[in-house]
């Protein structure tokens, strides 16, 4: 599951950590979620980090798709 949204430290984290309780596979899209501050914004992701998901960017995931989608046409 790919979080993005509005607001990474309230609404996006308690996606996320829903999500992980319910058994799926967390990717927080670390350049696709905003904070009121970056500090918040960080302390978001780094804390998701440590026990409920994944950080990826938007290029990281693009990366990851097109490299799944070779090795399904393959």
């Amino acid at each position: 599951m790919l979080i993005t949204g509005t607001v990474t430290n309230i609404c996006c984290e308690s996606s996320a950590r829903d999500a992980m309780m319910t058994n799926f596979r967390v990717v927080m899209v670390s350049d696709g979620n905003a904070a009121m501050t970056q500090a918040e914004h960080d302390a978001s992701l780094i804390a998701l980090y440590l026990t409920f998901s994944d950080l990826m960017d938007t290029d990281m995931i693009i990366e990851r798709l097109a490299a799944a989608a070779v090795r399904t046409a393959a």
